[in-house]
């Protein structure tokens, strides 16, 4: 297959989210969507691992402090593949296939890009994107097939046309490209869209129109396809998250009273016949026994062990006293 290279675009302001803080250090479930990014690539089993980084460079780069990635600076953020030409130097040394994704897609999972770079390496394709079919795509830029049903475009959002805009299949902004193809569609983009930026998206009808091979993988999770660019959207990529959790650690025989009352980051470890109970919230890094009893009202901060057979609670006892 060759040497696979992760690209991961985390330079945006990201101006919706109202917040002074760098989009990609808003937190969920204890993570940062950079950071649960990275985990996903490295969970692919990529080895080689650059992020781009722009507004607020430094809060960005402390947060990968220990963190086995190179970084590359933006010096101006002109879109998506002003971003990817800030790496061309690397990538051009780098050579064989990169996966090009954004540092705000918190739920990608590592299968999906093993499986996104599998489906390329078997088509020998050069570029491959990550797909998906939503009921409500607003918010995302479509794919534009050909009569054939070959890849042929994206059309984001704002430039779409009222036909355009009904196709349900929305880009994920996940794409497997060879280096040498992708460094040679870099050289056609033109700030042609209303904004002045330079998109990503448009190298796709420069390959199709230079006769390359461009497939697609739809995902099997359309939460995948979920990235955060307000407040809303990051409750909601929590909530998901946090749902994931709780649902995997009942697999392993851990009883939630209410799960919807219940609050879990990732990263932690709860025995076997262990019972959570309303209202508690146990921050990452936790490692909690078998057969403890957690909660009602419980507040566990990250690195906290529990050993097994404990009981854990915030509650006023029979008797008093009471103030």
């Amino acid at each position: 297959m060759g040497k696979i290279t992760a690209l991961i675009l985390a330079a945006g302001k990201g101006t919706r989210m109202r917040s002074s803080m760098p989009k990609a250090l808003h937190e969920v479930c204890g993570m940062t969507l950079l950071e649960c990014v990275i985990e996903a690539v490295q969970g692919a089993e990529i080895s080689g691992v650059v992020v781009i980084v722009g507004d607020k460079k430094d809060a960005v780069k402390d947060i990968l402090k220990g963190i086995s990635v190179e970084i590359i600076e933006q010096r101006e953020q002109l879109g998506t593949a002003h971003a990817v030409m800030s790496a061309r130097n690397f990538l051009s040394h780098a050579g064989g296939v990169v996966v090009v994704l954004n540092g705000d897609t918190a739920l990608i999972k590592p299968q999906t890009l093993k499986r996104l770079i599998a489906a390329n390496a078997e088509t020998d394709a050069d570029a491959t994107l990550l797909t998906a079919y939503l009921d409500k795509p607003q918010g995302y830029g479509r794919i534009l097939r050909d009569a054939n049903g070959r890849i042929k475009g994206i059309i984001e959002e704002n430039e779409a046309g009222a036909d355009e805009l009904k196709i349900k299949e929305i880009n994920v902004g996940i794409y497997v490209f060879k280096v040498a193809s992708l460094l040679k569609g870099l050289d056609e983009i033109v700030p042609h869209n209303k904004k002045g930026e330079f998109y990503l998206t448009d190298i796709v009808s420069i390959l199709y129109g230079k006769g390359k091979k461009i497939k697609g993988l739809e995902s099997s999770d359309t939460a995948e396809a979920l990235g955060v660019n307000t407040q809303l959207e990051l409750a909601t990529v929590n909530q998901i998250r946090r749902s994931e959790i709780i649902r995997s650690l009942m697999d392993r025989g851990v009883t939630f009273i209410d799960p919807t009352s219940t609050f879990i980051e990732n990263h932690v470890e709860i025995g076997e016949g262990t019972k959570v109970y309303p209202f508690t919230y146990i921050c990452k890094n936790v490692v909690i026994g078998q057969r403890c009893h957690i909660g009602p009202f419980v507040f566990l901060t990250s690195g906290t062990k529990v050993g097994d057979d404990a009981n854990v609670q915030n509650m006023l006892e029979e008797g008093g006293p009471f103030f």
